[in-house]
């Protein structure tokens, strides 16, 4: 008779070599988790060419999706218009950034986030938002200081565990925006 073997063992296996690899690309690419995501140049004319689509059912004031074809990103139009020109100007910027970095794919039904450890999302969000902070500050300084102002103002807040701390998230926009490894140069 046939011996049967059980994959559950193979599965297991499996699924702990991806935790720990995941784990050491993120140590790999971060420091500390804040510059994950942030290893490689950014593949600007892709988040350049995506377009941008108005979304008000959105959770979220804007929602980037990545598809080599055409990436796209949904703004949440009702949303951003509560929190003024500036302020929508990064966080569309903060989108490009998440698709210039390949932090989001798409699949058949809906919007879905590449999977990651949290130190790894939350590297994404620091990322993105350097990326943001670099593309505007040169043209639109302003939109750089409403993001950190934001960011200052609800220093304790968590929107969501994928999201660092907005507090967080304003000391590595400061660190992007002065830290020569991350091609900071201050803010004009």
């Amino acid at each position: 008779m046939p011996r049967k073997l059980s994959l559950l063992p193979l599965a297991i296996a499996g699924f702990l070599a991806g935790v720990l690899l995941a784990f050491a690309l993120g140590r790999l690419i971060g420091d500390g988790g804040r510059a994950a995501g942030h290893s490689s140049l950014p593949d600007t004319a892709t988040a350049r060419r995506a377009i941008v689509l108005a979304r008000d059912d959105l959770p979220d004031a804007a929602i980037a999706v990545f598809d080599t074809l055409r990436p796209r990103i949904y703004l949440n139009l009702r949303l951003l218009a509560q929190v003024g020109p500036d302020l929508a100007a990064f966080l569309r910027a903060h989108e490009e950034g998440h698709i210039a970095y390949h932090h989001v794919s798409e699949r058949r039904f809906g919007l879905v986030r590449v999977e990651a450890p949290l130190p790894v999302l939350h590297g994404y969000e620091f990322a993105a938002d350097c990326y943001a902070a670099q593309t505007l500050r040169a043209e639109r300084p302003l939109a750089v200081r409403a993001a950190l102002r934001f960011f200052q103002q609800r220093r304790n807040l968590v929107t969501d565990a994928e999201h660092p701390s907005m507090g967080a998230r304003a000391d590595s926009l400061i660190d992007c925006l002065t830290d020569p490894a991350w091609g900071g140069s201050g803010l004009s």
